[in-house]
């Protein structure tokens, strides 16, 4: 499941999901090679997503394709128990 949103010449990732049983099976990769197609095909010349700051899986995931850290947004998810976890703003030019 992935859903994205374009805003002028940025592409937004809001959220990719692949179900447990189905993980470490390239269904992210696929996903993500698709948002990369239309952002092609859209004249996107830049792809944005956050992250939290404790999913080294994900960030490893889209440090492979070419995302890098931009920033950190502190206390940006909240936690069940409480409190609160940074995210890292990552960032791809297209």
């Amino acid at each position: 499941f992935i859903v994205w949103q374009d805003i002028l010449d940025e592409s937004e990732l809001h959220l990719i999901a692949t179900a447990p049983e189905y993980r470490r099976q390239g269904i992210a990769a696929a996903l993500l090679e698709h948002w990369f197609r239309h952002a092609q095909t859209a004249g996107i010349t830049r792809l944005l997503l956050e992250v939290r700051a404790d999913n080294a899986a994900a960030q490893s995931l889209y440090l492979k394709y070419g995302f890098t850290e931009a920033g950190i947004r502190k206390h940006y998810y909240s936690l069940p128990e409480g409190g609160h976890e940074d995210a890292v703003l990552m960032e791809k030019p297209c």
